[in-house]
């Protein structure tokens, strides 16, 4: 009887493929990719639709991402002017790590979201801006239109001729400019453009140069206000020692005069 030969295949090394295939088998099925969660329940339909919009226009590679550096002029197209620190802050909060470099769209909106509910202090800014260009002492909410232009063309970043033709056009169009009397009603041009639905598009009025001018005009004020306090400490210390030399007088320990 011959010798019975070896059962076929018997003593031969898997494959590498089927190797990595029972180790696969072994491990499981593989976890499947994370859902990105629901937007914020505040936004309704248009909002997102608008934060979308924007969204993909800094979408630059077409990745459904944005660069970390776009955020802060993505905040600020929507009306917002967000601090250095904040920006960190909302980095810290919606990305995975610190070696993230990109942004995704559901991350965006909860960055949104909470830029909301900190609050924003620029439309204050914009407000006492045009109040101290435009000399409004009183806080009254409107100033003469030719004394603004005036000033926000010869100093701190100047309007350009064409944006305060630009600007024009708009107050006469939101009857914020009153061409009988020559008043400009600020507080109700800054209601009007903060109520248009697509605040991120490029508006007539460059906030961002008058935020400067606001700047300029609160340091303006806070030098004033300081060279006022130091005249007044001055002024009280000379009646002090005006006061003491007098009862020294009185005193007869010094002559008088």
């Amino acid at each position: 009887m011959p010798p019975k030969g070896k059962a076929k295949g018997k003593g031969k090394e898997p494959s590498a493929a089927a190797a990595a295939a029972k180790a696969m088998m072994a491990a499981g099925p593989a976890p499947k990719p994370k859902k990105p969660p629901p937007p914020p329940a505040c936004f309704g339909p248009d909002d997102l639709a608008k934060f979308k919009e924007l969204f993909k226009a800094f979408d630059e590679e077409n990745i459904d991402k944005v660069k970390l550096e776009a955020i802060p002029v993505m905040l600020r197209k929507l009306g917002f002017n967000p601090k250095g620190v904040e920006i960190k802050e909302l980095f810290k909060l919606f990305l995975e790590d610190e070696y993230v470099d990109t942004v995704e769209y559901h991350e965006w909106l909860f960055m949104i979201e909470s830029k909301m509910n900190w609050g924003d202090d620029f439309e204050l800014a914009v407000t006492n801006a045009f109040a101290d260009v435009g000399h409004d002492d009183e806080k009254t909410g409107k100033v003469d239109f030719e004394l603004l232009r005036e000033e926000l063309m010869k100093w701190g970043e100047p309007l350009s001729e064409i944006e305060f033709v630009d600007w024009i056009k708009l107050a006469i169009k939101d009857k914020t400019f009153n061409p009988e009397d020559g008043t400009f009603n600020y507080a109700k041009f800054i209601e009007n453009m903060n109520a248009k639905d697509e605040r991120y598009i490029q508006e007539p009025i460059n906030f961002f140069k008058l935020d400067q001018k606001t700047l300029a005009a609160m340091a303006i004020k806070k030098a004033q206000e300081e060279k006022e306090e130091q005249e007044k400490k001055e002024a009280e210390r000379r009646a002090r020692e005006e006061a003491k030399r007098q009862k020294m007088i009185a005193e007869g320990l010094i002559p008088p005069d």
